[in-house]
């Protein structure tokens, strides 16, 4: 088996994490912004994965409102510390709008960032997607901040038992992916805890999803484990002697 998991780690050195991700270029949209001016952007339909605002607040403190399609979707408080606000929406658009409140803003940048691999609200699945690679711990690291903007944390042991541990392990393999690669033992370690505490907590988060603004990001998650699973040619209910495997090797 400890054979098994290194070859199997080193072969995964070649593979490639190119994303069929777009950048939509929003024209115009630079320039000042008072309370109540709005900006529409019309993306006819496409799948937006995520939008990047880069705006700063005039004097005093304020908001920007983000909708898609009538929805909020981020709030966002301007001026801040760092002015590029960088948000998932994941959903298919037809209009993105911005509302201005409470003060004047300045907008040095907007993207919208699309797929083409998502069909019909449903992520397409391959080696060329962003779950390759150190996507996998910014991934999970961006699903555990958006089910805690949409979850009390009281609720359960949801957070101690699963969130937490979770982030802390999306931390750690960013940690190592970023300065080794996906053959690296150490980021095969913490992907594949990442995989088992998923595994772990599948039953639980499957009733989570009966909620309709949790489902896509269970869905998500499920989604990041298959693609650990696949690409370190894991079987499930091997997981937990695989990682054993690793924490002998390391």
């Amino acid at each position: 088996m400890k054979n098994t998991i290194l070859a199997t780690a080193l072969t995964l050195v070649t593979l490639s994490a190119s994303a069929a991700v777009h950048d939509l270029q929003v024209q115009g949209y630079t320039g000042r912004y008072c309370v109540g001016d709005t900006l529409s952007y019309h993306v006819g339909g496409e799948f937006v994965e995520k939008i990047l605002v880069s705006a700063e607040g005039i004097r005093n403190d304020g908001f920007i409102k983000v909708y898609a399609d009538g929805q909020l979707v981020q709030n966002i408080g301007v001026p801040g510390y760092d002015p590029d606000y960088s948000f998932r929406v994941r959903q298919n658009v037809e209009n993105i709008t911005l509302k201005f409140e409470e003060t004047c803003s300045r907008v040095l940048d907007m993207k919208i960032f699309t797929e083409d691999n998502y069909y019909n609200n449903d992520r397409s699945f391959n080696h060329g997607s962003d779950y390759l690679g150190t996507e996998w711990g910014t991934e999970v690291q961006a699903i555990v901040e958006s089910m805690v903007e949409r979850t009390i944390l009281s609720e359960g042991d949801l957070w101690n038992e699963f969130l937490k541990p979770l982030q802390v392990l999306a931390l750690q393999y960013d940690a190592v992916a970023v300065v080794s690669d996906l053959g690296d033992l150490k980021a095969a370690y913490y992907a594949l805890s990442m995989a088992k505490l998923i595994s772990d907590k599948q039953d639980d988060l499957l009733d989570y999803a009966s909620n309709r603004t949790l489902r896509r990001d269970v869905k998500d998650l499920i989604k990041v484990k298959e693609a650990i699973l696949e690409a370190y040619d894991v079987k499930e209910r091997k997981l937990e002697q695989e990682i054993e495997g690793l924490e002998e090797l390391l």
